[in-house]
């Protein structure tokens, strides 16, 4: 009967990991083209391991809520895209849709 579970949970985990795949070539194409900034290859990768796990929008809030506070302190840089957003985490999620790297 134990063997049963995983097969259950199966579809679940093929398909997180198909997330997590596609997540990733979306970073590879964005770091192959420089339009990936090394100030969001952090964000990035947490969000590619919150993929993997399946957590939603809300659990990864809360796993990185530290670095969020940080970003949302700061001012946007004004030398870079959305520069007009009242944060620098509102500008990074604006950048990172741009570039097909917000997951939710």
């Amino acid at each position: 009967m134990s063997k049963q579970f995983p097969e259950i949970n199966e579809p679940t985990s093929q398909r997180k990991t198909g997330s997590a795949i596609t997540y990733s070539a979306y970073v590879q194409e964005a770091m192959r083209y420089n339009k990936l900034r090394s100030s969001e290859y952090p964000l990035v990768m947490s969000i590619l391991s919150a993929v993997l796990q399946g957590y939603s929008e809300e659990r990864w809030k809360e796993e990185q809520r530290r670095p969020l506070e940080a970003l949302t302190n700061q001012l946007p840089d004004k030398e870079t895209f959305h520069a007009d957003a009242a944060n620098r985490y509102e500008q990074t999620v604006r950048c990172l849709k741009d570039l097909t790297l917000w997951p939710w």
